[in-house]
């Protein structure tokens, strides 16, 4: 399944940006055909979309699992008010005046929630809903069916397919039959999808039956496919080298990392310069609050396992060299000095990380690269680990926008789901993605420890 299949994470969040786009078109051509001067366009007029799209990304108007109504209005109202903030500073006409963009904004964000409100009805009467069969009855299964009831409506439960070796931990009602009765259970049930959730997956099911349901225009998928579909994650303890060679991702050209270097270079020297004139302020912020150097130096885990020297700026105390042991960031770290917890918190001390990326150690967006120890640690009980050193490592990425702050190998091991996803899905889209949503995480401050 791909990273825009129908029902997806990112899918379901695409379709609202889609429809608000067609809204403020709509309403733009309408305003400047009948209510503003055509020949004199006002210059908010041609910067009214992006905008609005923008303060709606960033007051996370385009979140449909968390979608509650006056939430969404109030999330809608405050986008508009600060779009409002943004376009009326713009330079105007003589003929136009700031209660046309009033009358504008008013009514987008009127549109915007009626449109996105009949959105949600139609979830919640499953009426374009993909009914799932699922083969399995363990608690595999179990997963499949909680997924779906927190699919906001993209998914119907038809019931589980139970076979000779599965275990049954599964409401027995919701059994339909037999996996010899597939291909009439799926039928009678007007099935679109098949997903395949054994617990116990030793032994093979009949294929003949599962393509006698396909060549009805049925989709069978695996259950870690599925589950990648919902979550934007990979669970890695149900996967094996098999899956990973058939998937459709994981398949990183040599043009895939030319797009990306040309990238990361003009990223990050573009910022780098951007950013050179606070280096001194923090630099002397650093100074003034502990003593030791204003960098960290710290060697790392980079493309295809090799280590390489990682720039941050001093965030804790200099530890003695007997106590400079790995060791995971905590909560109120008694290690982070007074500077250290703000430039943590705003995610600064990431910043000299943009040499990284010039020297090409790092890439902009990437996983991001662990200690020698960590890594050690990690891939004892993390299978699949050393598969995220396939592509650079990154200032920020799919796991540090879906994730909070790692301190854990339990978090590692999470993190690890949401990059090999990055890396089977990886795709200039989603690249665009993540930067939009780092830039929300720092606007917020969140995740920062």
């Amino acid at each position: 399944m791909g990273l825009l299949d129908r029902g997806s994470l990112i899918y379901n969040r695409m379709v609202m940006m889609a429809g608000d786009i067609l809204v403020a078109l709509i309403i733009l051509l309408t305003a400047v055909n009948y209510t503003l001067n055509l020949s004199a366009t006002p210059s908010w007029a041609v910067f009214f979309i992006p905008v609005v799209l923008f303060f709606s990304f960033l007051c996370e108007v385009y979140q449909p699992d968390k979608w509650i109504f006056r939430e969404q209005l109030i999330r809608s109202l405050v986008a508009v008010s600060l779009s409002f903030l943004v376009l009326a500073v713009l330079p105007r006409t003589p003929d136009t005046r700031l209660w046309h963009l009033s009358g504008v904004l008013l009514m987008y964000f009127l549109l915007q929630n009626i449109w996105q409100g009949l959105l949600h009805k139609s979830s919640d009467v499953h009426f374009f809903a993909e009914k799932i069969l699922v083969i399995g009855t363990g608690t595999t299964a179990e997963s499949v069916e909680h997924l779906i009831q927190e699919s906001s409506g993209k998914y119907a439960f038809a019931g589980f397919i139970k076979t000779s070796k599965d275990p049954v931990s599964v409401d027995i009602s919701r059994i339909l039959g037999s996996f010899d009765d597939i291909v009439t259970i799926a039928r009678q049930t007007r099935t679109n999808m098949i997903v395949i959730a054994l617990t116990e997956r030793r032994g093979n099911l009949e294929t003949d039956k599962l393509v006698s349901c396909k060549l009805q225009g049925i989709k069978i998928v695996d259950y870690p496919t599925f589950y990648e579909r919902i979550t934007g994650k990979i669970p890695v303890e149900h996967i094996n080298p098999g899956w990973l060679v058939q998937s459709r991702g994981f398949l990183i050209t040599p043009f895939i990392r030319l797009v990306k270097k040309i990238l990361d270079l003009g990223f990050a020297s573009i910022l780098l310069v951007l950013c050179l004139p606070v280096f001194p302020l923090l630099a002397l912020a650093i100074k003034l609050d502990s003593p030791g150097p204003v960098f960290y130096f710290q060697k790392r885990v980079g493309l295809h396992g090799r280590l390489f020297t990682i720039y941050k700026f001093r965030s804790m105390h200099v530890q003695p060299d007997h106590a400079s042991v790995a060791a995971w960031a905590s909560e109120n770290d008694p290690r982070i000095t007074r500077a250290g917890k703000l430039i943590r918190r705003l995610r600064i001390d990431e910043l000299p990380q943009l040499i990284n990326v010039l020297k090409g150690d790092m890439s902009f967006i990437g996983p991001r690269p662990e200690q020698p120890e960590f890594v050690e640690q990690i891939s004892r009980v993390a299978p699949y680990y050393p598969q995220r050193h396939a592509i650079k490592p990154g200032i920020t990425g799919w796991a540090q926008v879906m994730y909070p702050y790692g301190a854990s190998i339990g978090d590692a091991v999470e993190k690890l789901r949401y990059d090999l996803y990055y890396i089977n899905n990886l795709s200039l889209f989603l690249e665009l993605y993540i930067f939009f949503e780092t830039i929300k995480i720092l606007l917020f401050r969140r995740g920062g420890r």
